[in-house]
């Protein structure tokens, strides 16, 4: 496919500034020009002394002017050869993490000799401008990839990142959906070569079944990888509760680790029933051990305090924004009152393990505090955590570091 024509600007200082900075996401509220181009325009940014400072995509949806190149980069055109090259050095990260398989063995007839092995491995391929990529990103799940595209002006050029995606990461297709801010209901989507209903993916030695062509999220958060991971060293012989527990994943990590229950609540049957399978899928099937429970966070916390339950370790993954309750939950305002009611089941020296996944909210541990206070109980930070490598982001967008966990041991 051909690159459309560029227009041309000359850039303000602040844009020319941030971009030369390692800036990838130009906000255009200050430069009515860039603000005024229709969606998906292709830009050539040129600086006062007519330099080029490099090529972008107009997205207004989000405010922002996406440069995906830079002269430093040798490429003319925002195209499929551009699109292709940053695949391939994307790629090559994961590779060097380990992320990529093999995991799953060849199919008869599917590689030649020095081509790659079949994975069904799962983890991110393309994180945004950490990957010379603003304003799209990318899981691998088994045999296909899902491709987010921020913003409907990058919707045609998420087709052909998703055709490169499926061609150098070996896959079978991959399904580009419109991400749009605060989106919800049916998501625009469109699919690359062959991509089922239904595929399994593999991570750290346990396979879920993701839903490729459902929702925005098709069930494993990549983001959450190495936290699973280290959940194991606190969750071995612990009663678990996992909140907001969705398609099971952290509760699943808990349960291999020996945990001596592990309780999953989730407000959607539909993925309780999806997490069910998960744990079925590893072994996991002991009714009295592993139980879905369908309910509110809060409304289960308050009847587990009344009852006396207790639990060593609380997981906390709560969405950003949520109206399941019937009402508007928002992380900043309400997740102080969630933090207390959790501490009220967890015994002297129990664990409460908290995530957000807002670089808006400030520190996770202040938040954590300003609930605990309210109960009057003391908690020690063992450990916080963030986004793993494979999630790079530009040290000029600070805020693109969205992700935080605090674990804590409650006095």
């Amino acid at each position: 496919m051909a690159a459309p024509s560029a227009a041309v600007l000359v850039v303000p200082g602040f844009a020319a500034q941030f971009v030369a900075g390692g800036g990838r996401d130009i906000e255009t509220g200050r430069w009515p020009e860039a603000a005024a181009l229709a969606a998906g325009t292709h830009v050539r940014l040129l600086d006062a002394g007519s330099e080029e400072v490099g090529l972008a995509i107009a997205d207004p949806d989000n405010q922002r002017l996406r440069v995906l190149a830079v002269p430093a980069d040798g490429f003319p055109a925002i195209d499929g050869a551009l699109l292709g090259w940053r695949v391939e050095r994307a790629l090559a990260l994961r590779r060097q993490l380990g992320l990529t398989g093999p995991a799953g063995g060849n199919p008869a007839g599917s590689a030649g000799r020095g081509a790659e092995p079949w994975s069904d491995a799962g983890y991110r391929i393309v994180h945004g401008a950490g990957d010379g990529l603003p304003g799209f990103a990318a899981d691998v799940l088994g045999r296909v990839a899902v491709v987010y595209a921020y913003g409907d002006g990058l919707r045609a050029l998420g087709k052909q990142l998703a055709e490169a995606i499926v061609g150098f990461a070996r896959l079978d297709g991959a399904v580009v959906k419109l991400r749009a801010r605060g989106g919800a209901g049916d998501v625009p989507q469109d699919v690359i070569g062959t991509v089922p209903e239904r595929v399994l993916a593999r991570e750290n030695g346990l396979v879920y079944e993701i839903h490729p062509l459902g929702g925005l999220n098709a069930g494993l958060f990549t983001d959450m990888r190495e936290h699973r991971l280290g959940l194991a060293r606190f969750a071995s012989g612990a009663r678990v509760l996992n909140l907001f527990s969705y398609t099971g994943a952290l509760g699943l990590a808990c349960a291999r680790a020996g945990a001596a229950s592990v309780t999953n609540v989730d407000t959607s049957t539909g993925v309780q029933a999806w997490a069910r399978g998960n744990f079925a899928r590893a072994g996991f099937t002991d009714d009295a051990r592993y139980k879905f429970e369908v309910g509110d966070a809060i409304r289960y916390l308050q009847r587990a305090a009344r009852d006396k339950e207790r639990y060593d370790l609380v997981v906390i993954d709560p969405p950003s924004m949520s109206t399941a309750r019937g009402q508007p939950w928002a992380l900043g305002r309400d997740y102080p009152e969630l933090i207390a009611l959790a501490a009220s089941v967890v015994p002297r020296d129990g664990l409460l393990w908290l995530a957000s996944n807002t670089h808006e909210l400030g520190s996770l541990g202040k938040l954590a505090h300003k609930g605990l206070r309210e109960t009057r109980r003391a908690a020690a930070i063992l450990e916080t955590g963030g986004l793993p490598p494979e999630y790079p982001t530009v040290a000029a967008q600070p805020s693109d570091r969205y992700l935080q966990v605090c674990l804590l041991r409650l006095g």
